[in-house]
């Protein structure tokens, strides 16, 4: 009886946790499209149109905001840990510093978004539209990201380690110094992507697609090149590649490689996929 009662007791603390947003300030919000510093933790916001609001600092933590349009919004430095974001329009939003770990995104429109450092930890990005997103310093850790559209994006610096990259669109994307160490990118396509110095140390880069991208210097110790297509990429610099870590990647004369590297050419390769189509579902 008592262990039951202490588990009401600490179901009843969760629960008013989850409703700790602050009544007046819904009010607020809905009355006046904004609310700047406000506790909106927890409440349910779902399919509300708040382009443009001013939502500087809000507490949105753990909220249900599915199919909700935040877009051209000033969020600089919100709290969107674990809330559901699933399907919301966040295109031209300020997320500056935002905090986003744990979060929904699947299937949400982040165009041209400012996620300048924001964390956005273990977050779920699947399908997620992210083209000409500024994501500069962010931290991308163990995202799952699955067929994310982030062509065009900025990526320089960005954290994405341990990220599940699986059939992920980053075509033109400026992805110079980014972390993708073990970072899952099995059939990604990275058309002319700017990488240099970026590390792929222990990535799965199977099928990977990096046709026309500039990898000077960056960083492939001990990743997996299993089909790998470096057709017209310039490898100039690159560390850590071995040759018998080549031997299933492709190129064609144009790939320009570091000194005593081979790669088999990709038109005679029979196994080479060469996927050139553009996004994530093409």
């Amino acid at each position: 009886m008592r262990l039951f009662a202490l588990t009401g007791a600490v179901a009843m603390v969760f629960a008013l946790q989850a409703q700790a947003f602050n009544a007046d300030h819904v009010e607020r919000l809905k009355s006046t499209g904004s609310c700047e510093n406000c506790d909106l933790s927890g409440a349910s916001l779902m399919g509300m149109s708040l382009s443009g609001a001013k939502l500087g600092r809000v507490n949105l933590r753990e909220s249900d905001l599915k199919n909700i349009d935040f877009s051209n919004c000033d969020m600089t430095g919100a709290d969107l840990r674990r809330s559901n974001l699933e399907k919301g329009t966040l295109d031209g939003a300020n997320l500056e510093n935002a905090r986003i770990a744990g979060a929904d995104l699947e299937k949400a429109s982040l165009r041209n978004a400012n996620l300048y450092r924001a964390d956005l930890r273990d977050s779920d990005l699947g399908k997620t539209d992210l083209r000409e997103a500024n994501l500069e310093d962010a931290d991308l850790r163990n995202v799952l990201m699955k067929r994310a559209d982030l062509r065009g994006a900025r990526l320089p610096h960005a954290q994405l380690g341990l990220a599940r990259l699986e059939r992920s669109d980053l075509s033109g994307a400026n992805a110079r110094r980014a972390d993708f160490t073990n970072a899952d990118m099995d059939r990604a396509r990275l058309l002319g992507t700017d990488l240099r110095d970026a590390d792929f140390s222990d990535a799965r880069l199977e099928r990977t697609n990096f046709t026309g991208a500039n990898l000077q210097g960056a960083v492939f110790s001990d990743a997996l090149l299993r089909r790998t297509v470096f057709s017209d990429a310039d490898l100039t610099g690159a560390h850590g590649l071995k040759q018998d870590r080549m031997r299933e990647a492709c190129g064609n004369a144009q790939t320009k490689l570091p000194k005593g590297l081979t790669l088999k050419d990709c038109e005679m390769d029979p196994e080479a996929v060469i996927d050139t189509a553009v996004g994530p579902n093409s």
